[in-house]
């Protein structure tokens, strides 16, 4: 069941058992901030999910969509409770904004927020869910790692213009942006002013199934491999519903 309600020009919609009272108490919670705000947002949708799991403190699912200045920004953070998700999602927000404001800036690494954990699905049940692909953004490791971040994903799939070949940056390691390229190391290391490390280890060539496999064996949250049939960069990853998605570029009309 999904309900739908739009106030003061920020929409909230609420899939599962979610009561009123939290729809309106979240609703709150982000109106005050972006009442801070200039007059430069619009398109704000909150989406409120109630998630059936063995780990309660991760029940409240809140995700929230935004066009500030031009630029898209989606935030998602899950909690116990939806009032503290809320304000954990208004919290990722901030951060995120003042991301763009200075784009040289970084979001602290470890994340003060940490991530959920998906839903508990059995390795050998797990099933590719959705399949998702796209035209690659083409462009250097500090834009690509931007839109990570404003995207608030962990990993994010583009085309590498300085090397001129899909990669994927990622929240990882030391510095908290890694690096990996489909041709891994033949193209030498990005010139950016961020701090980024290099992933020195080969890109498996694999099909979807295969990369499932490699994930349920790591226990990672994502698979960075090349399409066997393809050649082309793809992401795997896990869904908070503990199943998987799959991510791709834009495959020629005549493929397959």
């Amino acid at each position: 069941m999904l309900d739908l309600s739009v106030v003061d020009g920020i929409s909230v919609r609420a899939a599962g058992e979610v009561p009123g009272g939290a729809r309106e108490q979240v609703h709150r919670q982000v109106a005050r901030f972006l009442a801070r705000l200039p007059e430069c947002w619009s398109d704000a949708r909150i989406r409120l999910t109630r998630v059936n799991h063995r780990r309660p403190r991760w029940a409240a699912l809140a995700q929230m969509n935004l066009d500030f200045k031009g630029q898209q920004v989606r935030a998602q953070v899950a909690a116990g409770f939806f009032a503290e998700a809320g304000r954990l999602l208004v919290a990722r927000l901030e951060e995120q904004l003042a991301r763009l404001a200075e784009p040289g800036t970084t979001l602290p690494w470890p994340s003060r927020q940490p991530r959920p954990e998906p839903v508990e699905v059995p390795v050998g049940q797990r099933r590719i869910v959705r399949t998702k692909r796209y035209p690659l953004v083409g462009c250097g490791v500090e834009q690509a790692a931007l839109l990570m971040d404003l995207g608030d994903y962990d990993c994010y799939l583009f085309r590498d213009s300085e090397a001129d070949q899909d990669a994927m940056v990622y929240r990882v390691g030391p510095t908290g942006y890694r690096l990996a390229r489909v041709a891994g190391l033949a193209a030498a290391a990005p010139r950016t002013s961020m701090p980024v490390t290099v992933n020195v280890h080969p890109v498996p060539s694999c099909d979807a199934a295969e990369a499932a496999r490699q994930l349920g064996e790591t226990e990672l949250p994502y698979r960075f491999f090349r399409e066997a049939d393809t050649g082309r960069g793809a992401v795997l990853y896990r869904r908070y519903d503990g199943h998987c998605a799959l991510l791709g570029a834009t495959l020629p009309a005549s493929h397959g």
